[in-house]
């Protein structure tokens, strides 16, 4: 507790608390455990929070521990608006800014010094640390390759002398009841009584992320085969990107797919509740369905499960086990494979993804 004695002893009350989670949506997601020790030692404060994706406001502006959520499109904004707006934001004076892992670039160190909280907890990376201006950041801990990035977003709060308690460790994705409205509208125009599976085929293609995508012919052939044998519902979510990925699949698959698209992450959310497993690469959707409680069936190639497989009781990984995967780390670098063939999925065979959902069903169906 002496780092907390000695911040609020310069600062006897923590007001304004900036949270900065700059990635993508499954990054935001595994920021949310820092959410409520955030509010057990600050209580009162008013909590901010910056994104840049509109996916990621949606998963934080129901969060009941967060008083405001403010989106900035970095990507397609100019950088004379963007350093107008980051100096806006100096102006409120914020105490305490936390920068969310994985945070590795040089522009997200520039956003946390401009911004200026008196006190800016970020991480030291083992991969282009210096080049990146980490020490812009007046208070850092270097990444363990070992933990889960939302451990490593826990660790951060100890840099503020913040005790995490075991409740703190779970991830937070509140639903409406208008969400949970809409999946019931949705799930009732199928047909009824039957189990249901939840895919997602696709990824980013930012920093080709992408390439860390499982086959979309080894999808169709999963849906056919789980179809087929078991007569289970097979629910293929899209968004704006997956829209070739699932046309691919579609056109492969001879069994009836039902497309999950048009919604909101929230609408997303609740239908994903509802199945009894998701099926899906390393990407956003995974860690959704995590959130909501959702047993899960992850494929992963060249990223690393131990820092971002679903943080839930109940998944299963799916690897082809290659000496050389994974291979990714966190920088502003994009994907590449050594080899060239993305042999860690392409090698993946239909049979272990079945028998690994096969698996996780028989808990599920059974309520073991």
């Amino acid at each position: 507790m002496a780092l907390r004695s000695t911040f609020l002893r310069r600062s006897p009350s923590v007001k304004k608390i900036l949270v900065i989670s700059l990635p993508g949506i499954g990054d935001t997601i595994n920021c949310t455990p820092i959410l409520q020790p955030l509010e057990r030692a600050f209580p009162g404060a008013h909590v901010t929070a910056l994104v840049m994706y509109k996916p990621c406001k949606e998963v934080l502006e129901a969060n009941p521990r967060i008083d405001k959520v403010i989106l900035w499109e970095f990507l397609n904004e100019g950088p004379l608006s963007s350093l107008k707006f980051l100096l806006k934001l100096r102006r409120k004076k914020f105490d305490l800014s936390i920068m969310c892992y994985p945070a590795n670039r040089i522009e997200y160190n520039l956003v946390s010094f401009i911004i200026g909280a008196r006190l800016r907890l970020a991480h030291q990376y083992h991969h282009q640390n210096a080049k990146n201006l980490f020490f812009l950041n007046n208070r850092t801990v270097l990444e363990r390759p070992d933990l889960h990035n939302v451990e490593e977003n826990l660790r951060l709060l100890g840099l503020a002398g913040i005790d995490i308690l075991e409740d703190d460790k779970t991830l937070s994705l509140p639903l409406k009841e208008t969400d949970r409205t809409y999946a019931s509208r949705f799930l009732h125009e199928l047909p009824h009584d039957q189990v249901l599976i939840g895919m997602h085929a696709w990824s980013t293609t930012l920093k080709n992320m992408h390439k860390k995508c499982w086959p979309a012919e080894n999808f169709a052939a999963l849906a056919d085969r789980l179809s087929k044998n078991h007569n289970y519902q097979i629910l293929l979510f899209q968004g704006p990107h997956d829209v070739d990925t699932n046309r691919t699949i579609q056109e492969a698959c001879q069994s009836p797919l039902y497309i999950v698209e048009g919604t909101t992450v929230r609408q997303s959310a609740a239908i994903m509740e509802r199945c009894d497993v998701f099926i899906t690469n390393d990407a956003g959707p995974m860690h959704i369905a995590a959130a909501v409680g959702t047993p899960v069936v992850a494929i992963f190639g060249p990223t690393d499960p131990v820092w971002l497989h679903p943080w839930t009781g109940q998944y299963a990984l799916v690897r082809a086990g290659l000496a050389c995967s994974p291979c990714f780390y966190y920088s502003p670098r994009p994907l590449t494979c050594r080899r060239g063939d993305f042999a860690c999925l392409t090698s993946l065979s239909v049979d272990c993804v079945y028998s690994a959902a096969e698996e996780i069903l028989a808990k599920t169906i059974s309520g073991s």
